[in-house]
C-alpha cells in the first residue's frame, strides 16, 4: 500500500433513498428512516474512497470491521455527509473513523471501519466464485426450505 497519511479523508454524499430505510426480509418495512446498516454501508463505501487510490498494482481492500452508533434519524430525500478519516495505517490494515451527518449539521452517526490490505489473488481465492463452489461441496440455497 502506497503511504496514506493519518487524517486524510473521503467524502461520500448520499441522498436517503426508500432503499435505504429499515426494511427487514421477515419483518418488511419497520421505520420510514435511514437504517443502521445502511449508515453501515455507507462508512464502508466511504472508507473504500479512501483507500483505493493508495492500493499498489495487484493489492486489494476488504472489509474486516464496521462499527456504527446511530445517533439520529433521517428521511427519504435528506442529504447527507459521510467522511471517513485515516486514524491508523498498521499491519495491511486502514482504521477509518467515521461520521454522518445532514444537511441540517446534526451528527446522524459516527464509527469505525477496518480494510485489510492483501494480495489480489488472496482475496479473489478467498471470495471469488471458485470459493463459493468450493466451500464443502455444497450446493447454493434454491429457496426457503
Amino acid at each position: 500500500m502506497l503511504p496514506l497519511p493519518v487524517g486524510k479523508t473521503a467524502v461520500l454524499d448520499v441522498v436517503v433513498r426508500p432503499e435505504h430505510t429499515v426494511d427487514f426480509d421477515e419483518m418488511g418495512q419497520v421505520h420510514p428512516v435511514y437504517a443502521t446498516y445502511a449508515m453501515a454501508k455507507h462508512f464502508e463505501e466511504a472508507g473504500r474512497k479512501l483507500l483505493v487510490p493508495h492500493l499498489e498494482p495487484g493489492e486489494a481492500g476488504i472489509g474486516t470491521a464496521v462499527s456504527v452508533e446511530h445517533l439520529a434519524p433521517s428521511w427519504v430525500g435528506d442529504a447527507l455527509r459521510i467522511v471517513a478519516r485515516c486514524v491508523e495505517v498498521r499491519d495491511g490494515r486502514l482504521t477509518c473513523e467515521c461520521r454522518a451527518t445532514d444537511s441540517y449539521g446534526r451528527d446522524l452517526g459516527r464509527g469505525t471501519t477496518v480494510q485489510a490490505v492483501l494480495p489480489a489473488a488472496v482475496v479473489e481465492a478467498r471470495v471469488g466464485e471458485d470459493a463459493r463452489r468450493s466451500r464443502g461441496g455444497a450446493a447454493p440455497a434454491s429457496g426457503p426450505p
